[in-house]
């Protein structure tokens, strides 16, 4: 079991963290550069939190919206302890953690890397962590990327997002952060799903075709979608943050 520490940030919000390096970027991401501020929420909102971690999205949403019901998914084991605590921690009601990933296809054994000095890189496809070791290795020599990346396996089950949406209401916001499986998370959406799925927050990174591919998907299931450089990302890892809102929704 990986080492657990209490981090406090700069505004005091304190959260249970395998990394507090990692926890500060990723606050730094959320609450200072605002990377998900841009989607309104309406009252007693559904957000599903695809790939929730150690709970930093999760939280954001319900300090902004104390109502907001959440459906957070997080299939590697030790992330998904310290989520719970950071639950518990903060007493937020009306979160319910799932064990799963989610994929194209059900799937009740799927290896994932799990890094516990980068746990929020943890991946399903390793192979493509390559570039972004690469670029840290040659900017920042003295933290040893490759180290950093150096993971081991852990076993989780996967299914289809839509298997697990709630069969009546509207998805006001899906964010996705899953480290390489974005299109198997929007190819795991029945179409039927698509018209009440309102608005998505997907971070992308855009190797072999991907960026083009989850736009594509997303344009097709009728949500007008923007692309930007995901903020604090090395340009040469080619992360981009991919929004997308139904027409209409965003006057609520």
């Amino acid at each position: 079991m990986t080492s657990t520490t209490l981090t406090t940030f700069a505004n005091g919000l304190r959260l249970y963290t395998q990394s507090p390096d990692e926890a500060r970027f990723q606050y730094r991401e959320i609450f200072e550069h605002g990377c998900y501020e841009g989607m309104s929420l309406p009252p007693r909102a559904l957000v599903v939190d695809v790939g929730a971690c150690i709970g930093m999205f999760t939280l954001y949403t319900k300090l902004r919206h104390p109502d907001a019901r959440v459906i957070a998914f997080e299939p590697v084991a030790e992330s998904r302890r310290i989520l719970d605590r950071n639950i518990a921690l903060h007493r937020l009601a009306d979160v319910r953690v799932e064990a799963h990933g989610v994929g194209r296809a059900p799937n009740e054994a799927v290896s994932f890397t799990y890094y516990p000095r980068l746990p929020g890189n943890s991946t399903r496809y390793p192979d493509q962590k390559a570039l972004q070791i690469a670029v840290l290795a040659e900017k920042y020599p003295d933290e040893d990327a490759a180290a950093n990346h150096r993971g081991f396996q852990v076993t989780a089950p996967v299914d289809r997002l839509s298997r697990w949406l709630p069969r009546d209401g509207r998805v006001d916001l899906l964010k996705i952060d899953v480290e390489g499986a974005e299109i198997d998370v929007l190819e795991g959406i029945d179409a039927d799903d698509w018209p009440r799925i309102d608005r998505v927050v997907a971070e992308v990174q855009d190797l072999d075709g991907r960026l083009a591919a989850a736009t594509r998907l997303l344009r097709d299931a009728g949500l007008d979608t923007v692309c930007e450089p995901s903020p604090l990302v090395e340009t040469e890892i080619r992360t981009f943050l991919v929004t997308a809102r139904r027409d209409g929704r965003e006057a609520e």
